[in-house]
């Protein structure tokens, strides 16, 4: 099986970039990523290379680096590709018009946005934006990030759904593995996490069946522009409004 390191730069590094990069490789014994990417497009507070400490103010809410800007942190990225540290560099939870602000300014395009997606959250209009200028589409949160997302921000699971029940029964699968072959099907890349070893094994068997058009319609139909990783509730602001 093809194994791909896969990090990110944490938000209170952007203006460390390249020091962070080489922490990592440092920490991982490595020579370089495979693919590296910007975890939110907002520079935080720098708070230590290596940490991922959330630097919050006194009011409680996420202390937001305003001195650097995304075209800066994106170009030091392709940085890291010329110096051969990484392989691929790419954004995550960009909406469309950080997207095309960043086609709009980079030498090196992102290989990848990675984002919240599910069928709560579709997201087409992203989706369709990033595939149509060769970017691939990543679901951090392809279950709607079920129960961690649930306990974390009180947010409701897609899997709990009577709809997507029923098409499960129909196939004879698990609603997670209808809501990963969903996605797969959409052309998106699906990272479902878990810590049990029969789910793990659950989540690949996806491969041995395939939905209908009309399935996949009415799927499409459940959006709920709904999303359920909720920053408000950590940093005192909604990141995403």
């Amino acid at each position: 099986m093809l194994s791909v390191l896969v990090l990110q730069l944490w938000s209170s590094d952007h203006g460390h970039v390249i020091e962070a990069c080489k922490d990592s490789l440092k920490k991982l014994q490595l020579d370089y990523l495979d693919l590296f990417l910007v975890h939110i497009p907002i520079a935080t507070k720098h708070t230590g290379i290596g940490t991922t400490d959330s630097a919050l103010g006194d009011d409680g809410v996420l202390d937001i680096d305003t001195t650097i800007s995304l075209e800066t942190t994106w170009h030091d990225m392709e940085k890291l590709v010329s110096m051969g540290l990484v392989r691929s560099i790419g954004i995550s939870n960009y909406d469309v018009f950080l997207t095309r602000d960043c086609l709009a300014y980079s030498k090196i395009k992102p290989a990848v946005n990675q984002i919240e997606t599910h069928p709560y959250f579709q997201r087409d209009s992203l989706v369709k934006f990033c595939q149509k200028h060769g970017i691939c589409v990543t679901a951090h949160t392809p279950l709607g990030g079920a129960t961690a997302n649930a306990e974390w921000f009180g947010t409701v699971s897609c899997l709990d759904d009577p709809v997507l029940k029923d098409v499960a029964e129909k196939y004879k699968q698990t609603v997670a593995q209808i809501v990963l072959r969903w996605g797969i099907q959409r052309n998106t890349v699906v990272i479902p996490k878990t810590s049990k070893p029969e789910r793990l094994e659950e989540n690949f068997q996806v491969f041995d069946f395939q939905l209908s058009k009309e399935d996949m319609e009415v799927i499409k139909s459940m959006e709920r522009n709904y999303r359920t990783h909720q920053t408000a509730k950590f940093w005192g602001i909604e990141l995403y409004a």
